[in-house]
């Protein structure tokens, strides 16, 4: 009795392997074309992780059915990196920079894997663009650390990304680090000439021109009128036509005296000032006073009445009627 049930059970067990073996086989060319006419229905109603599934299932068919199913299956795995590059790109559209580089990541990798030279070019040209947008959610919510360390892996995937360097410039002028800034703001300017980004240099060039005005006119404020005219003198390095570092330096050169300067200080402020007469009030209320000292009363009677605009008029009419004998 124990014997018939042994050999009982060797048949089902032989029964088993052998079903087993016979839906393998059943895996036909017909099974992969139907996974992949599937998978092109889910691509078409744009569920992309469905389709994607559906098309590495044909993949696995193609591969069991051999040779017969290679060209469905090459046909297939191209599909694969095209669907994941397409969901990445849905995230970083969606502003989940984070979820975007893990899916772009992912696309790399079976682009590399399927040879997609187009899917791998178009992936390394998006990652440093998703870690630098990362980068500036974390700069505008004041998370300098993390702004930072994601700018930095932007130029990681990119060493000529002259947006990233001008980021960074931005992080350490908000740290209050003078220099640090201003060596990451020009190398973003070379980066981006080398490159013809008129846009980027732009903006680093008036980054750094602001924050060199900002720190004279802070100095001047301070009493700290030689340091004052060292961070404008710097500043035009980066603009020669900024009208307020010109009106930066008479502010400072007549602090210390220096009337002639700020004289061409103040008429070079004039002359690329595009505002209206408040505007200009204060440049010439600097003009007036380089002008009395230098006892040129006629000039600096002139200047004086330009400059009764705005905050400035008391002074100005002070000055008029008090100091000069203007007609």
């Amino acid at each position: 009795m124990n014997q018939k049930i042994q050999y009982t059970s060797l048949l089902v067990l032989i029964a088993l392997i052998v079903g087993g073996f016979t839906n393998t086989s059943a895996q036909s060319y017909a099974d992969a074309v139907e996974k992949f006419n599937d998978a092109q229905e889910l691509l078409r109603a744009n569920d992309l992780a469905g389709a994607k599934n559906v098309f590495q299932e044909a993949i696995s068919i193609s591969r069991t059915v051999g040779s017969e199913a290679d060209e469905l299956r090459a046909r297939a795995e191209r599909q694969i990196p095209n669907i994941q590059f397409t969901i990445a790109r849905g995230y970083f559209s969606n502003r989940n920079f984070e979820r975007a580089i893990t899916e772009f990541e992912q696309a790399l990798e079976y682009a590399e894997q399927y040879n997609e030279t187009q899917i791998i070019n178009n992936v390394r040209r998006a990652l440093p663009v998703a870690y630098l947008q990362w980068g500036n959610q974390e700069f505008r919510n004041n998370n300098n650390d993390k702004a930072e360390e994601l700018y930095r892996r932007a130029i990681e995937l990119n060493a000529n990304y002259a947006r990233a360097y001008y980021q960074l410039g931005l992080i350490e002028r908000r740290r209050g680090n003078t220099e640090q800034a201003l060596e990451l703001y020009d190398q973003a300017i070379l980066i981006a000439r080398n490159l013809g980004d008129t846009e980027v240099e732009n903006l680093a060039e008036t980054a750094a021109r602001d924050f060199l005005t900002f720190l004279g006119a802070t100095a001047t404020e301070n009493g700290r009128y030689r340091q004052a005219i060292e961070y404008l003198e710097r500043s035009l390095e980066y603009d020669m036509q900024f009208a307020d570092t010109f009106y930066r330096l008479a502010e400072a050169q007549n602090n210390l005296a220096l009337w002639d300067e700020a004289v061409r200080s103040a008429e070079q402020a004039l002359r690329f000032e595009r505002g209206g007469q408040v505007a200009r009030a204060k440049i010439h209320f600097e003009l007036g006073i380089a002008h009395m000292n230098r006892g040129q009363e006629a000039r600096a009677c002139e200047s004086f009445r330009n400059a009764s605009f705005g905050a400035f008029r008391a002074a100005a009419e002070h000055h008029i009627e008090h100091e000069l004998n203007c007609r």
